[in-house]
């Protein structure tokens, strides 16, 4: 069989479950003269809410690299997802294109590949273009993946891309930190959650000088907002944003969510230090008013909780 026929038999083979490893495995052998053949494919075979024959073309194109293949590859990334009808063969096809964005970064010396990033950044969010920037580090990219915190499913893959440009991200995450978008006199949902995930990468990435300004953060009106501010505190402030932080932590104890419970009697007890006499005055003062009625409820009360705080911290400084 000669070579050329034997590619499109393995090219045919990639769409069948039971041979498509190993044809892929005969494409990356065959090298570079495979290339033209699995570019075809993808350019021609249409999009399926089955994709992995079209996937397994995209892995073996970044592999074997080449200009045929980055054409290829940025044809399929620039695709408009939005003029496929069928939601189940358009998310088939998103997965295709995110791969291929995320392929991209594997040609990082040719001039055309950040651009493309760049203008793909500009529309539906897709995780490989975050996954290709966290490789690339171009600056350019950060505006546009700061705005893609705003989308959940993304969220993670965009965090990560943010967190490999280190310092250099902070000054647009701050920036964007401060600004909220209203629409009919509230914030909406997705502003919240985009500053939300701003402030636990700013805790991951800022020094102590940069949370001047920040203060109000912890009276801000949105809770997730509020906790990661008082984490942020806790984490790189000063002793005056610390006991901020205590003061507004000690609140979070009455909400009804026992996770975020869990986790802030933890970092209060973390830094039992910093706010030992501010748990102890908020002991005496619920002991005298009661607990709030909201914690009426067959549930551990916040009283318990601050109480069980202050002697676990209070025998740890004494083994100290």
């Amino acid at each position: 069989m000669s070579g050329r026929k034997g590619i499109e038999m393995l090219i045919e083979q990639l769409g069948d479950p039971s041979r498509c490893n190993q044809a892929l495995l005969g494409l990356l052998v065959k090298g570079e003269s495979a290339v033209p053949a699995m570019a075809r494919f993808l350019n021609s075979s249409k999009p399926s809410s089955l994709p992995e024959a079209r996937l397994l073309a995209v892995e073996g194109l970044s592999i074997l690299k080449g200009p045929e293949a980055l054409d290829a590859l940025i044809g399929v990334a620039r695709q408009r997802l939005a003029s496929i009808p069928d939601p189940l063969i358009r998310l088939g096809e998103e997965t295709v294109a995110s791969r291929s964005a995320r392929a991209l970064a594997e040609f990082s010396d040719e001039p055309r590949v950040v651009d493309t990033l760049l203008e793909l950044l500009k529309g539906k969010p897709l995780i490989g273009v975050a996954e290709a920037f966290t490789k690339l580090k171009d600056p350019r990219a950060i505006p546009g993946l700061v705005s893609w915190l705003e989308e959940d499913f993304v969220a993670e893959a965009v965090r990560q891309a943010i967190v490999a440009y280190g310092d250099t991200a902070v000054p647009v995450l701050l920036d964007s930190l401060r600004y909220k978008q209203i629409r009919n006199g509230s914030e909406t949902g997705a502003s919240q959650r985009r500053r939300a995930r701003l402030l636990e990468i700013i805790c991951d990435l800022a020094k102590p000088a940069c949370l001047d300004g920040l203060e109000d953060l912890p009276d801000d009106a949105v809770d997730r907002v509020r906790w990661n501010a008082v984490r942020l505190f806790f984490d790189k402030g000063s002793i005056a944003q610390q006991r901020r932080a205590f003061r507004v932590g000690m609140k979070f104890l009455d909400s009804s969510d026992n996770l975020l419970r869990a986790e802030c009697e933890d970092l209060l007890l973390s830094h039992f230090r910093s706010g030992r006499d501010l748990i102890h005055k908020e002991i005496q003062r619920r002991r005298i008013m009661g607990e709030p009625a909201e914690n009426l409820q067959p549930r551990e009360t916040t009283l318990a909780i601050l109480q069980r705080i202050f002697r676990k911290g209070s025998e740890v400084n004494k083994q100290g």
